[in-house]
């Protein structure tokens, strides 16, 4: 299906725009988003799988260190259920036989299933050794309900990690690893669907363009006034003061 709206042979993407059909009471975009974007992400090789969640966790924590050596098993696991269900549960297996394991929560406009939502994810479908070796990462559009979850309760201790899609798109644009030729094809379709659902990555500011019609100022946001003898007084002013003058000459 990704296919199918990247190249323009179907207009179902309309409906993670707000498009509704007549009588359509309720549209599962989240799932389905989640469904087009790391679905075929899952049909990879271990090691492309392994390289791009790799790259998500060292984007936020530089100083994450994952086990060396070769990748025995990378496996995407759909809305897993131990009495409470994520969107996605990631584990990566090496041949020594240490373990990372990766929850992961999508939403697209929605919000969260209360303010706890990811809490429980943490705290009740981990094991306590699974956390010890497990990060949760949250994917929105903005990350404002991420940041009111650490605000409630830190119980991730620096696992919980927030990315707006716009910094997937961004980490797809800049992967650099030995693996980048495995993700490529995914990574180009994810990239242009992305796009067309309005999901951009911030260039900064390094390549605006600015016309040359502009008047130049030395300050931007602030013209300093370099004295007051320039300013002229309100003629207010100039009035209540020549009053003053003739009061106080009648007083003497």
């Amino acid at each position: 299906m990704i296919h199918a709206i990247t190249h323009g042979k179907t207009r179902i993407y309309q409906r993670y725009l707000g498009r509704r059909e007549p009588n359509e009471l309720r549209v599962p975009e989240e799932d389905e988003i989640t469904a087009l974007v790391m679905g075929p992400l899952a049909f990879l090789a271990p090691e492309a799988i392994a390289a791009f969640w790799m790259s998500i966790i060292e984007r936020r924590r530089p100083e994450s260190r994952f086990p060396g050596g070769h990748i025995s098993f990378a496996k995407m696991h759909f809305w897993p259920k131990r009495g409470i269900e994520p969107d996605l549960f990631v584990e990566l297996g090496w041949e020594t036989g240490e373990r990372r394991w990766i929850l992961v929560e999508f939403k697209w406009r929605s919000t969260l299933s209360g303010e706890d939502q990811l809490h429980k994810q943490w705290l009740k479908f981990l094991s306590c050794h699974e956390r010890e070796n497990s990060f949760h990462v949250f994917i929105a559009p903005e990350i404002s309900e991420g940041h009111r979850a650490l605000g409630v309760e830190d119980v991730w201790r620096g696992k919980l990690l927030l990315y707006p899609w716009s910094d997937v798109l961004s980490t797809l644009r800049n992967f650099d690893s030995p693996e980048s030729l495995l993700l490529a094809g995914w990574a180009e379709e994810v990239q242009a669907l992305l796009g067309i659902l309005n999901i951009r990555p911030f260039r900064g500011f390094k390549d605006m363009a600015f016309s040359q019609d502009c008047p130049f100022y030395p300050t931007a946001f602030w013209r300093a006034i370099d004295g007051f003898e320039s300013l002229e007084p309100p003629a207010s002013f100039i009035e209540g003061a020549a009053l003053a003058d003739n009061f106080n000459l009648d007083d003497e």
